[in-house]
């Protein structure tokens, strides 16, 4: 029911398909398929994610592991005097992908969407190999297809970035833009024309 709180990993799954629903329906078809889900399904647990008392509003790693069982895996960094704790699990509705927190302050986490370190990231000969879910926010930031024209607002829904690369049909450079839903690629379009020319912004990195 609308309004509960997201309590498991399974939910949170099916609120990050509902906006796919829209962005790559065929791709979402399949996934709802073999999980036996509906995208009422979706919906009901965006709900709760978003409008809940929901785990959206956990500020500790301990909040998500008493919510959603021991992280797959767990990483600490040294930046100076201080140590930076992450955690990670593994995403049974993608399989080779994981969702990570990052503890960046005692009540402030970060998260992204990533692969598995043990899978090699894609490679891409055109952009014709750009398919729905072929490959993470971070992972299309390093294809070396830019420079892209959006500022990076890593896990959100519906972020939408332009870039320039080679129409594989006319072998002429050409506008594009890419889709991103929860830091997975939803789709490539072709920009048709471009309102305003922006600048470029620096990549944001972990």
């Amino acid at each position: 029911m609308a309004g509960e709180p997201v309590t498991t990993l399974y939910d949170f799954q099916l609120s990050m398909l509902h906006p796919m629903c829209r962005s790559a329906p065929s791709q979402a078809e399949e996934l709802l398929e073999r999980v036996g889900a509906t995208r009422a399904d979706t919906a009901t647990a965006e709900a709760r994610w978003w409008y809940g008392d929901a785990t959206n509003n956990f500020t500790t790693l301990a909040e998500y592991v008493a919510a959603w069982g021991a992280a797959d895996s767990e990483h600490i960094e040294i930046h100076g005097n201080r140590e930076i704790r992450s955690a990670r699990w593994d995403l049974s509705f993608w399989p080779g992908m994981q969702f990570e927190f990052r503890a960046v302050g005692p009540c402030h986490l970060l998260h992204r969407l990533l692969r598995s370190p043990d899978l090699r990231a894609p490679q891409w000969d055109s952009i014709a190999d750009l398919t729905p879910w072929s490959c993470t926010e971070e992972e299309f930031l390093d294809s070396g297809l830019g420079p892209f024209a959006e500022d990076i607002d890593l896990g959100s829904s519906g972020h939408r970035i332009e870039f320039d690369a080679v129409d594989p049909g006319s072998g002429r450079r050409r506008p594009y833009c890419a889709l991103f839903d929860w830091g997975l690629l939803q789709s490539v379009e072709p920009v048709l024309m471009r309102l305003e020319k922006r600048i470029p912004q620096p990549r944001l990195r972990w």
